[in-house]
């Protein structure tokens, strides 16, 4: 078994809670990945604790999904 690629508490909270304002809003990867123009395996290689993300991708995920990151840190603690 490999090692979580987010490693860091913070990091791994906010990728949680993207994925679960994704479900919330009934957004599948599928979609949001269309919608934010990555390929699908990025969302979900993310969201399986796969890889980590940049922060570009963190800001393109919000954004497709309607909410500021600003919010989702400050939820986080961050």
């Amino acid at each position: 078994m490999e090692p979580p690629s987010q490693q860091d508490p913070n990091e791994r909270a906010i990728v949680l809670r993207l994925k679960e304002i994704r479900t919330e809003k009934g957004i599948s990867a599928n979609v949001l990945a269309a919608k934010i123009k990555v390929d699908r395996s990025t969302i979900t290689h993310m969201e399986a604790d796969r890889t980590r993300p940049t922060l570009w991708l963190l800001l393109k995920i919000a954004d497709g999904l309607d909410v500021k990151l600003s919010d989702v840190l400050e939820e986080q603690g961050c």
